[in-house]
């Protein structure tokens, strides 16, 4: 930062009764005193432009933070158990196999003290009729396991690439030091048009 000071021109001398005159020139003064206290005062808005003036750049410099963001996770989803795994392409795609309905699970990597405002699964393709494709939004206690439901919700009410919001409370607030997350899906048997998840986006305000 520049560095900014002034010093004062004026300085008062006391007139002294009976001994000093008043006049308007000389050293003494009136013209004199009035200009160097003009001078003073145009020194000093001088100095409060330039001080401004690099607030304004501190003030540009500082990044603003957006008031929301869109994590997209990668759906890498890991099987569960005996369950059918779902395959996964090389990008990271995870497509519901023909061979059995797959359940998968994929930790979330997520920053602290932000609130979750809602989840959109991305992606195409539909399971047979009567089946849905089912996701599990939880956090996790790290003391003891215990497992809460963040968000959860099905294609049959809430259909891919649509936004299921995830209401204001205690677990909507990411707690790293008492808790990680995790998200699941599972979904009916693969058919022609196979369930195809692109991509988990989890939206949070900061």
């Amino acid at each position: 930062m520049a560095d900014f000071s002034y010093t004062p021109k004026f300085h008062h001398l006391d007139w002294v009764d009976n001994v000093d005159r008043v006049e308007a020139g000389g050293t003494n003064g009136f013209n004199i005193r009035f200009e160097t206290i003009e001078s003073d005062l145009h020194g000093v808005s001088t100095v409060v432009t330039q001080i401004g003036t690099e607030l304004d750049q501190l003030g540009a410099r500082v990044p603003t933070v957006p008031p929301s963001v869109t994590l997209s996770v990668a759906p890498t989803l890991q099987p569960v158990g005996t369950a059918t795994p779902w395959a996964l392409q090389t990008s990271g795609i995870a497509v519901a196999p023909q061979a059995g309905g797959p359940n998968g699970v994929v930790p979330l990597t997520l920053p602290d003290h932000v609130r979750l405002t809602s989840l959109r699964v991305r992606g195409h393709g539909s399971p047979p009729a009567g089946q849905n494709t089912a996701f599990f939004f939880s956090r996790i206690s790290v003391s003891d396991g215990t497992l809460q439901n963040v968000t959860s919700f099905d294609t049959s009410t809430v259909p891919l690439n649509t936004a299921q919001s995830i209401p204001n409370s205690a677990v909507s607030l990411v707690d790293l030091a008492n808790f990680r997350y995790v998200l699941a899906a599972s979904s009916g048997v693969g058919t022609g048009d196979p369930v195809t998840l692109v991509s988990f986006q989890i939206t949070y305000n900061n």
